[in-house]
């Protein structure tokens, strides 16, 4: 249903692949080939650094929901889970 990425504070350089969050390297298919297409690291030194386009604080992160058509449908703290409830509960409804 959902598609979690994760993106880092670092250059991919200076992050050890063991130290990432497994949500963010996960097995999948019959082989279980783990997915190392879930983490990114912003362009640093470039106008292409998300949490300054996105304005999000380095030090408290942010949870993004973005649509499959690209748009950024909502921004929230990482703690905002009930904020991220409340949007979802509006269109998507449990399974009988």
């Amino acid at each position: 249903m959902f598609d979690v990425h994760g993106i880092i504070q670092q250059s991919h350089l200076e992050v050890d692949w063991a130290d990432m969050h497994a949500l963010l390297k996960p097995h999948k298919g019959a082989l279980g080939l783990q997915d190392y297409q879930k983490a990114h690291a912003p362009v640093l030194g470039t106008d292409q650094d998300i949490f300054d386009l996105r304005g999000i604080d380095r030090g408290a992160g942010a949870l993004v929901v973005v649509r499959p058509d690209q748009y950024v449908s909502l921004v929230l703290p990482l703690d905002g889970v009930d904020e991220l409830d409340a949007f979802f509960s509006r269109f998507m409804v449990e399974p009988s």
